[in-house]
């Protein structure tokens, strides 16, 4: 086995509620407002009931053989060269995806903090903080996580306890005014971008002690952290309104500028900045986690480590070039991630299970 570190339960679980709110923290509630305006708060709550139906087909392929990670497992159910195409797919997959994170974390800090920095070298001090993540090995990534989280949820309930009295229920009104359809496209939002990259999780459950309380917390986790997206869009939209809301593109960050109680507790922003930076870190160095290890899988590597400095040149140089700049990102990329998230998240998973099964019945007989 290439990996020899292991995670807790805990630890996954951390994980999970860190990669769950991610990047999205920033960029959720102006994307699925986007598609369901002042309804997007009833997407997101009926987006977390569906994402918990992602994350059991991503622990059904687990079960399939709980040895195997995910690219072990595509390369034994679909074959060396099938399953090469398909593992390649969602190397590539975890490649743009560690790639756009990073990216988006430039264009967060250029635009709203360090506004006179040059991108590469935001993007060159966030990746070589992944490096040494990743250098460090799983375990220590997984307590890393374990001490942080609480941090995270102490400060999002701060901000959202100080932002209270500001909430406006006639912002979400009329309820359903535009029919079904909109919250619909925002549940499949919904889906897509919190839940279907979680698929990244499959890599890491055979890392994972076997415990009997694992497929319950690896839910529960998920599900908290999806409530918590819900719980920010509905203060988003309480406050800003449903167009303030779909046009500011990192809308907590701006909404948290907002708090401002009797002249003292105010200018707090750098709080959500923090929250954010930690949970995009996360995500990030788990995507890059899931490219070299995958890489290794593929070409039948003894080790992962020789590759992490080659990527994470390659994921520097991707996330420069990814796009020129930030409307070619909004207007072009978003759209079509849409269908690769489903694809990797859901369609090639449950492919998975039933070419499985398929075979299974096959021998039998």
């Amino acid at each position: 086995m290439i990996e020899k570190g292991r995670l807790t339960v805990r630890q996954l679980a951390s994980l999970m509620f860190l990669c769950t709110i991610g990047e999205q923290i920033l960029f959720f509630p102006s994307m699925i407002t986007s598609y369901a305006q002042q309804d997007a708060w009833i997407s997101s709550l009926l987006g977390v009931g569906g994402g918990i139906g992602v994350l059991l087909i991503m622990l059904a392929v687990y079960r399939l053989d709980p040895r195997l990670n995910l690219i072990e497992h595509v390369l034994r159910v679909l074959g060396p060269w099938v399953g090469a195409v398909i593992s390649a797919f969602y190397i590539f997959y975890f490649l743009i995806g560690a790639s756009t994170f990073i990216r988006e974390m430039g264009d967060f800090m250029t635009t709203n903090i360090l506004r006179n920095s040059p991108l590469w070298v935001l993007h060159l001090t966030f990746i070589c903080a992944l490096t040494w993540g990743l250098r460090s090995g799983l375990p220590n990534m997984g307590r890393t996580a374990e001490i942080l989280l609480p941090i995270v949820v102490l400060f999002l309930i701060i901000l959202t306890l100080c932002l209270l009295p500001k909430a406006e229920l006639d912002n979400i009104k009329p309820i359903l005014g535009r029919g079904f359809l909109d919250p619909f496209k925002g549940f499949i939002a919904v889906l897509t971008y919190p839940y279907c990259e979680l698929c990244i999780f499959m890599m890491l459950l055979p890392y994972t002690e076997q415990r009997p309380h694992l497929k319950r917390d690896f839910l529960l986790m998920g599900m908290i952290g999806g409530l918590m997206l819900t719980l920010t869009i509905s203060m988003c939209l309480l406050i800003m309104g449903p167009f303030m809301t779909q046009h500011y593109w990192f809308t907590s960050f701006n909404l948290s500028r907002l708090i401002n109680i009797g002249n003292f507790l105010e200018r707090i922003e750098a709080i959500m900045a923090s929250v954010w930076v930690i949970a995009v870190f996360f995500k990030s160095v788990l995507f890059f986690y899931g490219f070299v290890l995958g890489l290794a899988h593929l070409f039948r590597l003894s080790s992962y480590r020789n590759l992490i400095f080659p990527a994470a040149f390659l994921i520097l140089t991707c996330s420069i070039l990814i796009a020129p700049n930030e409307t070619f990102y909004l207007k072009v990329i978003i759209p079509y991630w849409i269908d690769w998230d489903l694809t990797c998240g859901i369609f090639l998973p449950l492919l998975l299970i039933l070419i499985h099964h398929l075979k299974h019945k096959l021998q039998k007989h």
